[in-house]
């Protein structure tokens, strides 16, 4: 292990000593002209030469190796018109000043969903398993709402959960395994119990990077995946928004300029459902909302404060409506049935940022941050039914079952990157974090107090990579060492490579190890469909384990269509697993075991005349064994979100400059679920109140062993572009520059049953050996929203 660390050394400061010629760097922002927002991809070419590099997360260049001379570069980005601009370089580098951009509007022939210039939020010459989402690309799926982590799930190696659950799993891994950052910060919990969607709004985000395996040194703390979302900065020129209520929920947006180099963004949501509320007395509602202020103090200096906030109350109460069924069919069997649900839910984050260009060649990023989320989470049954006995009495019973799982995360911290282009073919990244945590959980099972505990661990950690390139080919070698809460340093070796090959082919491959100290406990048992993560902090034991082992091959098939594959092999050696069926405190539920998942992904995305989307396929397998625990006595066993097959379509056809059909197509292999086959009934009895609880619960002795029926969706969406009527005649009145209407027909393929889930049958006549099949798709819904643009 230990000479395997030393070469990985070696290669992060190769060629770091070596001498060379005297060459110059050209760096600097580029910029939309109109609203001074940094342009994330924009390529920047060297005329004549065989030379070029792309705009970073930062909207950030650096062009190195250059020696004294006068050079003309060539700026462009898909969306802009391309500029020209000429340096001379004499004996120093040189920084910018913004390059501005002007925007153009796009012919039919260049609409596309798919942006088919070079991204680089991450280095895509390298990087393995990286997938770019856009806010047009969200919006082009039917059903995703414009929510980011429902589109996420018509993407390759990324599937869904629960039915009604906003989580997701990675190629096999745990949803509490998958790092979601808004502009650096880590969020947790990132979704709306009301809706199941994700708490960021589609209005405020500029960019969104996943990368589903093989990542770089800078990340830590997840064993999966990583989300990087870039929200906007605002306009620094005038004052642009976009109103939209739809029949789903209201949203505004507003950027503004606030000051001679300042700009301020405000967006917000709300929703209150009113259905729920007249028919069942329900409150159910949340809001969202982001505010930010950048600064563009000068060419080297750039300060931005960024805030969110959201806020989720779910209260399902269905006494009013038992009572009225009751009534409907005269019987008072519902007159003691009390079923509730509560959920309350509460998100922020703020951030300070600094980034200072420190030479052209050195680029240095600071930011301060804070995160929480604190959640309080009631389901509860009361049932009071009289049994006729023998002897012509009755017995009352009382079947109770009140569960309460509270959970609060507060996340404190500081970290700094520094990026320096030591040569024309060497960069150096490196960087260092510290974080200091509050944890307090508490879970109350059928009203008996499971346990609590509050932990205040912190984590120091640091990285450093060095990608160096040489011909066609490039390799990343990286390191990361952590220190959680004194325990000592941990190493996470990491290396990414790439080799150009003959006819437009590019392999690449890469190899990480993966350490996690918090971990989300798994309440799927006691939740219908868990839609949080409960988070839990490591203590006395040691961190979560996954190493990755990737390789892939990517080809251009023109200058708008891209295939690839990927290959993969996730091993597992230490996962943690809750069992809730050990009814001691919260730390001895905690059960360790082993894992392994692995899989092979197709995707083809890009744009064929009017045509614009991707397709995917995948297959994939994954397992879990905890030979220490009563789970499945020991055994493996398939994991519970194993899909083996998965299709996945998004399809955007622009009719005319107007009108967009967007088509969505997934076909999902079953899940594995635990069918039990025997009913155990506890008792109790209350001498207070003469009454004796009833508690059943259904039991298996094989976890996973069936899988449920295949899922498939198909809907369709439409796009218009108002230019009379009354909606056009409304934007006018409202001083409004567009407006549009979009028609969203969910569930075409209604006829087909998606099943969610499967009750046992027992006590019910006809059904007793059998299970009853549940789905909420029975009939195709129609969607409709109204967008103003100024």
């Amino acid at each position: 292990m230990q000479k395997r660390y030393n070469i990985l050394i070696c290669l992060l400061f190769t060629g770091i000593f070596s001498c060379y010629t005297q060459i110059y760097t050209i760096s600097g922002y580029v910029s939309d002209g109109n609203t001074r927002e940094t342009l994330i991809g924009a390529t920047i070419q060297v005329k004549g030469e065989n030379r070029a590099t792309v705009t970073d997360n930062n909207g950030f260049f650096s062009l190195t190796g250059m020696k004294s001379g006068t050079y003309t570069l060539i700026i462009s980005h898909i969306g802009y018109k391309q500029d020209e601009i000429t340096i001379k370089l004499e004996n120093k580098g040189i920084v910018l000043n913004d390059v501005l951009l002007s925007p153009v509007s796009l012919s039919l022939e260049e609409v596309s969903i798919i942006a088919v210039k070079p991204d680089a939020v991450v280095d895509r010459t390298i990087e393995t398993s990286h997938i770019q989402l856009t806010p047009k690309m969200i919006q082009s799926i039917p059903t995703a709402g414009k929510d980011v982590f429902a589109a996420v799930k018509y993407l390759p190696g990324i599937d869904r959960t629960e039915p009604f659950s906003p989580l997701y799993t990675v190629r096999g891994g745990d949803p509490g395994e998958n790092a979601v950052m808004l502009d650096g910060v880590m969020i947790y919990n990132p979704y709306h119990s009301s809706v199941t969607s994700g708490i960021f709004n589609t209005m405020t985000i500029k960019n969104i990077d996943l990368l589903v395996g093989g990542f770089g040194a800078e990340y830590g703390g997840r064993n999966s995946s990583v989300m990087y979302i870039t929200t906007i900065d605002g306009n620094q020129n005038e004052l642009h928004g976009e109103i939209e209520p739809s029949s789903f929920y209201s949203k505004l947006f507003l950027e503004f300029p606030a000051g001679k180099n300042a700009s301020m963004m405000l967006a917000g949501r709300y929703l209150l459902d009113l259905p729920s509320y007249f028919i069942f007395q329900n409150k159910n509602y949340f809001y969202d909302y982001n505010l930010s202020y950048t600064n563009r103090i000068n060419e080297r200096n750039r300060l931005t404060i960024k805030y969110f906030e959201s806020k989720d109350f779910t209260g399902y109460n269905f006494n009013t409506f038992y009572r009225y069924f009751g009534n409907t069919f005269n019987t008072d069997i519902y007159d003691n049935f009390v079923l509730q649900q509560r959920n309350d839910w509460k998100n922020r984050a703020a951030t300070l940022i600094h980034k200072l260009v420190l030479s052209p060649r050195a680029y240095f990023r600071s930011q301060a941050y804070y995160s929480s989320h604190k959640s309080k989470n009631f389901s509860g049954l009361d049932f009071i039914f009289s049994v006729p006995q023998d002897d012509a009495d009755t017995l009352t019973l009382q079947w109770q079952s009140n569960n309460k799982l509270c959970s609060e995360i507060v996340d404190i911290g500081i970290k700094t990157t520094l990026s320096v282009r030591l040569t024309g073919f060497m960069e150096l990244l490196s960087g260092a974090e510290y974080n200091y945590y509050i944890f307090r959980n508490s879970i109350i099972i059928n009203d008996i107090n499971n346990g609590e505990f509050s932990r205040y661990p912190s984590i120091i950690a640091a990285f450093i990579e060095d990608k160096i390139t040489t011909g066609p080919f490039s390799v990343r070698p990286g390191i990361r060492f952590t220190n959680y809460h004194n325990s000592g340093w941990f190493y996470e070796p990491r290396i990414n490579a790439s080799l150009r090959l003959p006819f437009g082919f590019r392999f690449k491959a890469a190899y990480g190890q993966y350490l996690q100290y918090i971990i989300s406990m798994n309440s799927n048992e006691l939740e219908m469909s868990q839609i949080v993560d409960y988070y839990y902090p490591l203590w006395n034991l040691k961190p979560s384990k996954s190493i990755h082992y990737i390789a892939g091959i990517e080809k251009s098939l023109n200058t708008s269509l891209n295939f690839s594959v990927d290959v993969y092999y996730k091993d597992m050696p230490r996962v943690y697993v809750f069992d809730m069926n050990n009814y001691y405190g919260i730390s001895e539920r905690l059960q360790q075991g082993t894992g392994r998942a692995y899989g092979i992904e197709l995707l083809v995305n890009g744009k064929i005349n009017h045509l614009s989307g991707w397709m995917s396929y995948s297959y994939s397998r994954s397992t879990r064994q905890f030979p220490e625990s009563e789970i499945n006595n020991g055994k493996s066993y398939e994991f519970d979100y194993t899909r083996p097959h998965t299709f996945k379509s998004v399809i955007n056809y622009q009719i005319t400059p107007n009108y967009a059909l967007n088509m969505s197509l997934v076909f999902l292999s079953g899940a594995r679920r635990s069918i039990e086959t025997t009913l155990q009934s506890y008792y109790y009895y209350d001498p207070l109140t003469n009454q004796t609880n009833y508690f059943p619960l259904y039991t298996t002795n094989e976890k996973n062993a069936a899988r449920m029926p295949p899922v498939i969706n198909f809907d369709l969406g439409i796009k218009k572009k108002l230019l009379t009527g009354f909606g056009r005649q409304l934007a006018e009145f409202l001083k409004a520059d567009e407006s549009y209407v979009t028609v969203t027909v969910r569930n075409i393929l209604f006829l087909y049953r998606n099943v969610e889930f499967f009750f046992p049958g027992s006590g019910i006549p006809g059904y007793n050996d059998k299970y009853i099949p549940f789905g909420s798709n029975y009939l195709p819904s129609v969607g409709f929203s109204y967008t103003l643009k100024f």
